[in-house]
Formats: structure tokens, sequence, C-alpha cells
């Protein structure tokens, strides 16, 4: 199975993937488009995108509305309190990623605390590059069980993605499915060619999450176009 992650799946869909619209928080952050306009830069360097948007979007509210039965709905807390608002505001039957993992945005102290309640809807967790193991297991304990390795590093120029982000997302994966049963994983980072995906399922991952790749039209048509889902059925 394959995802659009969140941005890119605010504004991209296909026939072949599942789109993760968001990130949403509880209130409105407004400036997106000038944080794009003064963060968002391509490196080089090494090869890497770099952001500091933090979470720009215009509320969980606005997010509801959007959302669509095929999509996923990506939401984050940023103040103490806020997962218990979101968890009242957000309907049963709405399929849900929790963000855990933004770089760019000032948490509140054990900002995690609260996700808990969550844990009867079965969400997708997205996990940190920045995380530990130790912290991925806590997760697993609360009864957590579907985890999206993973989000962007955190750096001084904000947050950065790409194929740096294949060493944290390998490590993850093997952690949990050597270590944990019953465990669903989505491999994320650094996917530009059907060669990554691959690379990724042998190490266990059941599915996969597109995200700079989407800068690029040709590499991301490439993938959702010719991604070989009746060929790999005992694959994916």
């Amino acid at each position: 199975m394959l995802f659009i992650s969140a941005p890119f799946g605010n504004y991209l869909t296909h026939k072949n993937a599942t789109s993760v619209i968001g990130t949403f928080t509880l209130n409105k952050r407004s400036g997106l488009l000038m944080q794009m306009i003064k963060t968002l830069r391509y490196s080089f360097k090494d090869g890497c995108w770099y952001n500091a948007l933090g979470l720009r979007n215009p509320g969980i509210i606005d997010g509801i509305g959007k959302y669509k039965p095929n999509n996923i709905l990506s939401i984050a807390a940023i103040d103490a309190g806020d997962w218990h608002e979101l968890e009242h505001l957000i309907p049963k039957d709405i399929e849900l990623e929790l963000n855990i993992s933004c770089p760019n945005i000032e948490h509140y102290d054990k900002y995690t605390n609260g996700i808990e309640k969550f844990v009867d809807r079965d969400p997708i967790v997205k996990l940190s590059p920045n995380m530990k193991l130790k912290d991925i297991d806590r997760l697993c304990e609360q009864g957590f069980r579907k985890f999206h390795a993973c989000n962007t590093f955190k750096t001084d120029k904000g947050g950065r993605s790409g194929k740096y982000l294949k060493a944290y997302t390998e490590k993850f994966i093997t952690h949990l499915k050597q270590t944990k049963k019953d465990i669903y994983c989505i491999a994320g980072g650094g996917i530009e060619t059907m060669q990554d995906i691959k690379e990724y399922h042998s190490i266990g991952a059941d599915a996969f999450s597109l995200g700079t790749v989407c800068f690029n039209p040709f590499k991301k048509n490439s993938i959702l176009n010719n991604y070989p889902l009746d060929n790999w059925r005992g694959y994916c």
C-alpha cells in the first residue's frame, strides 16, 4: 500500500495511494505561505530538503470538513489538553494519523501525554527520527500498533528530509518487526524509486509513504503509476 504523506496529501491524489491530509492542530496556525518562502530550501550539498513550516494549518474543524473516506486525517497537539479536545471533536469514523514528530514547533513538556485516548481508534503514529527506541516501545505498551517511520530530522536549519532519513527508518522498522508482534509499519523517508520501496520491504515494511519525492513530478508519477499492486500481493 502507498501513502502520500502530509502536507503533500492535501494537494495530491492517486488511485494507487491513500492521501494523508493535514497536519491539523486544534486551533488555526496562519502564515503557511510566508514560512514556505522563508524556510523551504533544497541543499545541493547533501541532497536534502529543509523546512520550518511549523504545522501551519487552518485548524481541526476545517480539517474535519476536508476529510473524505479514502483519506487519513493527520493531527497534532501543541498545548496541554489538545489531545483531549481533539479526541472529543473528531468523529469516530475518521481514520487518523497522530503526528508526534514535527521538529519545527515548541511542544509543552511531555506533549504526548493524552494520546492514549486514541488507542481504541487504531491510528497511525508518525515517529520522529529524534526519538529513542525506548520511546517507541512505550507507545507499543500503550497499545498502539501502527507506525509511520519517520518524519523530518530536527536541525538548526529546520526539518531535514530525504535520503538522510533512511537509516532512521530502517532502524525503527527493524526494531519493531524483530521485537513486537502484530505491528504495522509504514516506511517513509528517501523514497525516490521502486528500488527504495523494495529495500524497505526487505526489512519488513508493510506499506510505503511518499514525501519529498513529490517535489519531483517525474519520479513521483513513476512510482505511483507503476506500483505493482497486483504482482506484489504476497509482498504488501
